[in-house]
C-alpha cells in the first residue's frame, strides 16, 4: 500500500528514511512505499548512484543484499498457470475397447495483455533494483529504478558498493542491462557466443517449442492410490 495512503501507521524507522529521501531528492522520488521494515523507493534512474551513496552515507546502510533486474511484460503466449510453454499441450487419450481416439488437447489459459508493475509503481518495462540495509537498525532501503525499453543501462554501484560486482555482471547477463563504468562486465554462466537474455519475459524456451514439458499434463501414478491398493489386495 502506497505510505501516502496508509491506513495504519508505517514504520517509523522507514518513514524516516523516507523523509529524507524526499528532502534529498524532491521530484526525483517518483514512487514509495513501506512494507514491514522495508523502505521501496522508486527513485531517477539520473540519480540511481547517488541513491545508493545517501543510503550508505546518509541513512547507514552498510550492507549490500542484492541487485537484479524486473521485466513487467506480460506473455499470453507462455503463460500458463504452472509453466511456461509455447502453444497447447496434446497427449495421446488412452484406446478404448481397443480403438484409438483423437489427441487431447489442453488449451494454455491466458493473462491479459500490459504493463503491469509491482511495490513503489513503475512507468517502463524494465526496471533495476537493489536492497541496502543498516545492521544497527535492522531496516532496509529497497531503491528501484525505471530503464529505457530500448536501451536499458544506469551507471555502476560497485563504487558504492563493492558487492554490487557480481551482481550486476549477473543482471547484465540475464536481463541485458548495461552498468556504465563497470570494470568487468563478462559472463558468469553462458557461453560468450550465447544470444539474447534469458530472463527477459519475451526470450523464446526452445525447449519448450520441441517438446513441451511432460510433467504439465503425463502424471505419474503416485504409491499408495486407490490403483495400487486394488492390485495389492
Amino acid at each position: 500500500m502506497p505510505v501516502d495512503e496508509a491506513a495504519a501507521p508505517a514504520d517509523a524507522i522507514c518513514q524516516r528514511y523516507l523523509d529524507s529521501f524526499r528532502t534529498e531528492f524532491g521530484d526525483q522520488v517518483s514512487g514509495a512505499e513501506i512494507n514491514k521494515t522495508d523502505l521501496i523507493v522508486r527513485v531517477d534512474r539520473s540519480v540511481w548512484v547517488q541513491a545508493a551513496k545517501f543510503c550508505r552515507t546518509n541513512l547507514g546502510m552498510g550492507f549490500f543484499s542484492f541487485l537484479s533486474g524486473l521485466d513487467w511484460l506480460d506473455n499470453p503466449a507462455q503463460t500458463t498457470r504452472y509453466e511456461n510453454v509455447w502453444g497447447s499441450v496434446e497427449e495421446d487419450a488412452a484406446p478404448v475397447d481397443g480403438e484409438a481416439t483423437a489427441p487431447v488437447v489442453v488449451e494454455s489459459p491466458v493473462v491479459a495483455s500490459g504493463l503491469r508493475t509491482g511495490k513503489a509503481g513503475g512507468d517502463s518495462r524494465f526496471q533495476v533494483f537493489a536492497r541496502f540495509s543498516s545492521p544497527t537498525e535492522h531496516h532496509g532501503v529497497i531503491v528501484k529504478a525505471d530503464l529505457d525499453d530500448t536501451d536499458p543501462r544506469v551507471p555502476t554501484i560497485s563504487t558504492v558498493y563493492p558487492g554490487a560486482d557480481w551482481h550486476e555482471r549477473e543482471t547484465w547477463e540475464m536481463f541485458g542491462f548495461w552498468f556504465d563504468g563497470h570494470p568487468n562486465l563478462v559472463h558468469i554462466y553462458l557461453p560468450g557466443a550465447f544470444e539474447g537474455y534469458p530472463l527477459r519475459k519475451d526470450f523464446p524456451l526452445l525447449a519448450r517449442e520441441v517438446k513441451p514439458w511432460p510433467g504439465l499434463t503425463n502424471v505419474e501414478p503416485i504409491s499408495g492410490d486407490g490403483d495400487d491398493e486394488a492390485e495389492s489386495a
